[in-house]
C-alpha cells in the first residue's frame, strides 16, 4: 500500500468521508450494481469487485473466495493483482479447507465459519498461517483482511484484501469493507437470478421448440397413417404399403412373416421389389443381427446393414391376436432416424397388421369356398359336371386339363397337456396351409388348395409352363423343414387325373398311402404314386411291417450290397423295370453301355437268387419296388 494512499484511508477511516470520497465509493457500487444488471458472467463480476474494492482501498491485492459445491474448501474465483501462478497454487495444491487444519484453523476459515471479519498483521508469523506462507512471500504481501461475503442470507464466501507492507486494520476499514461485501453480496445474487432466469428462458425455449417439433412429427405420422389406410381401402396389398412408406421414410422396407419369410420390399425410391437381391441380403444380415427381441419391441438395427457405413435402421413388431405376426423393417435411410420415423414406422406396422388381417380374412373366405367345392369334387357322383366346371373356373381351376391330385398332413405331435396341444395343434395346421398355398402361389402350378379334415390338398396342373408335382413336392418338404417350427409332415404325389370321376379315388388313394406311411417310421418324407394299379392290393395290408419285411427279404441283399460297394444294383434294377425290363433303354436312361446293365442284373440275380426271367420272381421284385416307393428303402 503506497503512503499517499494510506494517508487518504487514515483520514477516511478517522473523520466523516468528503464528497469526493462519498462519490468514488458510490460510483464503483454504480458501475458493480450496473455489471450485475447486465447479467455479466459471474466470474467477470467476481474480477470487478475485487479491482473496484482494491481501488478504493488502495489495498495491493484483492481476491474473493467462494466455497466449492461440498463445501470443504474456499477457491479462489475472482482476483485482482494476483498472478495466475498464486491462485494455481492456492486452489490446486494448497487449497483454504473450510475445517480447521492440523497446524490449527487458517484465518479465511475461520471468518467464513464463525461469519466475523478476521485479520492478520503478518502471514510469516502467523501460525495457522504457514501453509501458505511460501506462496505469500512469493505473491509479496504480509497483512490480511478476510470479510465474509453472503449471497442471498447464504454464506457464499469471502473478500479477502492484501497488503504488501505490515498494516494494522482499523474498525472503521473493517466497516467499509463489511458494506463493500453487502453491495457486492446484491449484485452477485442479482447475476444469479439474472442467470436463472435466462437459464430457465432457455429451457423454457428448448422445451417449447421440442413441443413443436414433437406436434410437427405427430401430423407428419397423422399425415402418412392415412396414407397408408387409403392404399389398404383402395385395394392395396403389403407391396403397396411398402412402397408408400419407402416413399415416405426415404429408406429401405421390407415386410416379413413370423418366421423371417419376405412378404413385400420396397426399395429407399419407393420402387417395389427393387434391387431385390441386395434387399433379401440385408434383410437376413439384420436378422441375424436383431434377434428375437424384435418381435416384442421397436429394436435399433445396428448401422450399415443395408448399405455399408450407412445409418442405422429400425424394426417394429406387426402384432395381430396378440402375436407377433411379422415385422416392418426401415433399412438404409438416406438419414438418420429420429423420433418421428421410430412413431410413424410403429403406427405403419398397425396399418401392415390391418392388411395381413384382411388377406387373412380373404383367405379363409376362399379356403372356405374350396374345402366346399372340393367336397363335393371328390364326391362327384350324382351331380352335374358342368356346374363342377363352373365352380372350379370360379375358383382359379380349369378341370378340363389334366391335375395331379397331392396331400399333405402333419406328421402327429407328441402329446401335451390338453389346452397346449390344442393350440399347437391348431396354430400347426393353420401354418402348414398358409406354407403350402404361398409355395403353391410362387410356383404357379397349383390351381386349387384346401383344407380337409387333418390334411391339405392341392390340386397342381402340371404343363410346359409349370414344374412338375414332385418337385413342387420335393421342394415344400423343404420349405416345411425349413419354416415349421417344431412339426413335420409328409406329402404324398397321388395319380393324375382328367375326368371328375377320378378326383375321388385318386383322393382316397393317395390318403391310404399316406396312412400307410405314417402308421411306419417312414415318415416326414415324399411319396409319389404314379398310377393306382396294384398300389390298391398293397394298401390292403394295414401293417405297414408286414411290407417292410417282405421288401426287405427280397431286395434286402441288394441294398447292402450297395452301401458296402458303393454300387447302384439297386438303382439299375429299378431303372430297368421302368423302362419295361428292357436293357437298351435302360442303358440310354442310366448314360451307360447295355453291357453294364445287363451285368449289374446279373449280379443281383446271384444276390436275390432269383431268375429275373421267371414271371413270379418278377412279381415279387416288382412288389418289393412299389412298397420301397411307399415306405422307403430303409
Amino acid at each position: 500500500m503506497t503512503q499517499t494512499r494510506v494517508a487518504e484511508l487514515g483520514a477516511l477511516t478517522a473523520s466523516e468521508p468528503t464528497a469526493a470520497e462519498l462519490r468514488s465509493w458510490l460510483d464503483a457500487i454504480a458501475e458493480i450494481t450496473r455489471a450485475a444488471n447486465r447479467g455479466t458472467p459471474l466470474g467477470e463480476l467476481l474480477d470487478l469487485i475485487a479491482g473496484a474494492t482494491a481501488r478504493l482501498t488502495g489495498y495491493d491485492f484483492c481476491s474473493i473466495l467462494v466455497a466449492d459445491p461440498e463445501r470443504q474448501a474456499l477457491l479462489i474465483e475472482g482476483s485482482y493483482g494476483l498472478s495466475r501462478a498464486y491462485i494455481d497454487a492456492i486452489n490446486a495444491r494448497t487449497p483454504i479447507l473450510v475445517r480447521p487444519c492440523d497446524t490449527g484453523e487458517g484465518p479465511s476459515s475461520r471468518a467464513f465459519r464463525s461469519q466475523r471479519p478476521t485479520t492478520v498483521l503478518d502471514i510469516a508469523a502467523d501460525a495457522a498461517s504457514r501453509s501458505w506462507e511460501t506462496v505469500a512471500a512469493h505473491q509479496g504481501y504480509s497483512s490480511l483482511l478476510s470479510i465474509p461475503l453472503v449471497v442471498g442470507q447464504a454464506h457464499f464466501g469471502l473478500i479477502n484484501c492484501y497488503t504488501a507492507e505490515k498494516h494494522r486494520f482499523s474498525a472503521r476499514e473493517i466497516i467499509l469493507m463489511e458494506s463493500m461485501a453487502n453491495q457486492a453480496g446484491l449484485a452477485i445474487e442479482t447475476t444469479r437470478r439474472l442467470a436463472d432466469a435466462q437459464d430457465h428462458e432457455h429451457r423454457a425455449a428448448e422445451e417449447a421448440t421440442a413441443l413443436r417439433l414433437q406436434l410437427d412429427a405427430q401430423h407428419q405420422a397423422d399425415a402418412d397413417h392415412g396414407e397408408l389406410l387409403r392404399v389398404v381401402l383402395k385395394g392395396g396389398g403389403l407391396a403397396a404399403i411398402a412402397e408408400s412408406l419407402g416413399a415416405m421414410l426415404r429408406c429401405t422396407v421390407v415386410v416379413d412373416d413370423a418366421a423371417g419369410r419376405l412378404l413385400a420390399a420396397a426399395s429407399s425410391d419407393g420402387g417395389r421389389g427393387g434391387r431385390s437381391r441386395q434387399i433379401a441380403a440385408a434383410h437376413e444380415r439384420a436378422r441375424e443381427l436383431v434377434g428375437p427381441d424384435a418381435d416384442h419391441e421397436t429394436v435399433v438395427v445396428p448401422a450399415g446393414v443395408g448399405q455399408p457405413g450407412g445409418p442405422a435402421g429400425l424394426v417394429v413388431p406387426v402384432v395381430l391376436d396378440e402375436e407377433a405376426a411379422g415385422h416392418v423393417w426401415a433399412l438404409d435411410p438416406r438419414v438418420p432416424f429420429g423420433g418421428g420415423h421410430r412413431q410413424a414406422l410403429t403406427r405403419a406396422a398397425a396399418v401392415v397388421a390391418l392388411a395381413l388381417l384382411k388377406e387373412r380374412t380373404a383367405q379363409e373366405v376362399e379356403w372356405r369356398l374350396s374345402r366346399d367345392f372340393l367336397d363335393d369334387l371328390l364326391d362327384a357322383e350324382g351331380q352335374s359336371g358342368d356346374a363342377l366346371h363352373a365352380r372350379a373356373r370360379q375358383l382359379g381351376a380349369d378341370l378340363s386339363r389334366r391335375h395331379t391330385v397331392l396331400v399333405i398332413r402333419r406328421d402327429p405331435l407328441p402329446a401335451e397337456p390338453g389346452a397346449v396341444h390344442e393350440d399347437r395343434e391348431a396354430y400347426a395346421q393353420r401354418s402348414l396351409l398358409s406354407l403350402v398355398q404361398r409355395t403353391g402361389a410362387a410356383w404357379k402350378g397349383a390351381t386349387l388348395t384346401a383344407t380337409r379334415s387333418d390334411h391339405v390338398v392341392v390340386l397342381w396342373h402340371d404343363d410346359q409352363q409349370t414344374r412338375s408335382a414332385s418337385d413342387f413336392a420335393e421342394h415344400l418338404h423343404r420349405e416345411i423343414q425349413t419354416y415349421a417350427g417344431g412339426w413335420t409332415a409328409t406329402i404324398c404325389v397321388g395319380p393324375t387325373c382328367l375326368e371328375l370321376q377320378e378326383y375321388g379315388d385318386a383322393y382316397r388313394l393317395t390318403c391310404d398311402v399316406l396312412d400307410l406311411v405314417q402308421q411306419s417310421d417312414r415318415r416326414d418324407r415324399v411319396v409319389s404314386l404314379d398310377s393306382i394299379g396294384a398300389y390298391r392290393v398293397l394298401l390292403q395290408v394295414k401293417r405297414p411291417r408286414e411290407l417292410q419285411v417282405f421288401a426287405e427279404s427280397v431286395l434286402g441283399t441288394v441294398h447292402t450290397y450297395d452301401e458296402a460297394h458303393h454300387s447302384k444294383l439297386g438303382g439299375t434294377l429299378r431303372c430297368y423295370m421302368a423302362q419295361r425290363c428292357n436293357v437298351s433303354l435302360a442303358a440310354r436312361e442310366l448314360h451307360v453301355h447295355p453291357n453294364t446293365v445287363a451285368y449289374r442284373l446279373r449280379r443281383v440275380e446271384e444276390l436275390v437268387g432269383l431268375d429275373l426271367s421267371d414271371p413270379q420272381a418278377m412279381l415279387h421284385v416288382q412288389l418289393a419296388l412299389m412298397i420301397e416307393s411307399i415306405l422307403g428303402d430303409k
